[in-house]
């Protein structure tokens, strides 16, 4: 303590020489461990900064650096962005796939669809931040709280299922373009809670203006994508795979884009602590959002061919059968004809 006013008293005085040596590497070491101290300011501990000459000089109160301008971001791993990337991908594909289905046939009869689909999109959003925010190598502890976390996923499902259901019911372009909107409110809503749940402080400063322009990204990717799946008819020359992967891909992108701009905006990157890390460690959600969730949607597109082929393979047989069926009727028709014109036998 006598260190940090004798400090505050002399403001542009070097430290004597007295601190030279042992006395001022340790002098230097309170110093950084001021730096290091998110409350340095509330404290009234001044904050040390080196001077020209080597020696350690207090700086004025005025000066204080607030621990919400400097940022504790760590080093950033490309691989865990490009995970989070494919996540989204998967699940834009798995859901369009399903949005087809749902759009041709509607949803009561295709009810397991419906819920499958709802699922890829939701936890394809939901993971995906989850492995973005480990991505961003923050120093700090993390930890997310379960109920906040998971029970805000599932919720997000069961509104999206709401909605995908009212949207495919009777389609039309209104319900189309309403459905994305509301698809696009519950998906940043979803983003932003992943956020919240890991109860950082000193607290999350939000900025309306990164979240504005996210929520336009996934309004736009939605509404592309939509149009790519639903805008053609079943069968015709639009209706074909690589249209609805490319559709996936635009929604896979707005997705990654926006979550960049939510997490901007939230300002995580000036936090220094995790008030929810006494909670399921962050490694607990990573190996579920980096490894199940991949596993889950990778599943959902194999069954998808798996039963395409099959649809694919029973209209075939049908076809063979009405043109067997045809063709039977067509030589008893004709047998009959020449049976009916030869003339009676007469003695």
């Amino acid at each position: 303590m006598l260190k940090y006013e004798a400090a505050r008293d002399a403001a542009d005085r070097p430290v004597p020489p007295s601190h030279e040596g042992r006395g001022l590497i340790l002098f230097k070491q309170d110093c950084a461990d001021s730096l290091e101290t998110p409350w340095a300011s509330d404290r009234g501990r001044p904050i040390c900064s080196e001077s020209p000459g080597g020696a350690c000089r207090a700086d004025k109160p005025s000066r204080l650096l607030s621990p919400l301008m400097r940022s504790v971001v760590g080093d950033s791993s490309i691989l865990l962005w490009a995970a989070s990337a494919l996540i989204a991908f998967l699940g834009a594909r798995a859901f369009t796939e399903y949005l087809r289905r749902l759009h041709h046939d509607g949803p009561v009869r295709l009810w397991r669809e419906l819920l499958t689909g709802s699922f890829a999109l939701t936890v394809s959003l939901w993971a995906a931040m989850i492995i973005e925010v480990a991505s961003k190598g923050l120093v700090f502890e993390m930890g997310y709280h379960p109920v906040k976390c998971l029970g805000m996923g599932l919720l997000s499902f069961l509104v999206t299922v709401a909605i995908v259901a009212g949207a495919t019911f009777r389609p039309s372009w209104y319900a189309h373009l309403a459905a994305a909107a509301l698809l696009t409110l519950v998906g940043l809503i979803l983003q932003v809670s992943v956020i919240w749940s890991i109860g950082a402080e000193p607290g999350l400063a939000w900025q309306a203006q990164p979240l504005v322009f996210a929520l336009l990204l996934l309004l736009a990717g939605l509404v592309v994508c939509g149009q790519m799946v639903v805008g053609t008819k079943r069968g015709s020359k639009g209706d074909r795979g690589s249209r609805r992967l490319m559709g996936a891909l635009v929604m896979g992108a707005c997705a990654v884009a926006a979550q960049e701009l939510v997490l901007e905006g939230s300002g995580l990157d000036r936090q220094v602590v995790s008030a929810n890390a006494r909670f399921l460690p962050e490694v607990v959600y990573l190996l579920l959002a980096g490894a199940a969730v991949p596993i889950v949607l990778i599943l959902m597109i194999v069954d998808q061919r798996s039963q395409k082929r099959a649809r694919a393979s029973e209209r075939a047989r049908r076809r063979r059968q009405l043109g067997d069926g045809s063709e039977s009727r067509f030589s008893e028709s004709l047998l009959a004809e020449v049976v009916d014109s030869q003339p009676p036998h007469t003695r």
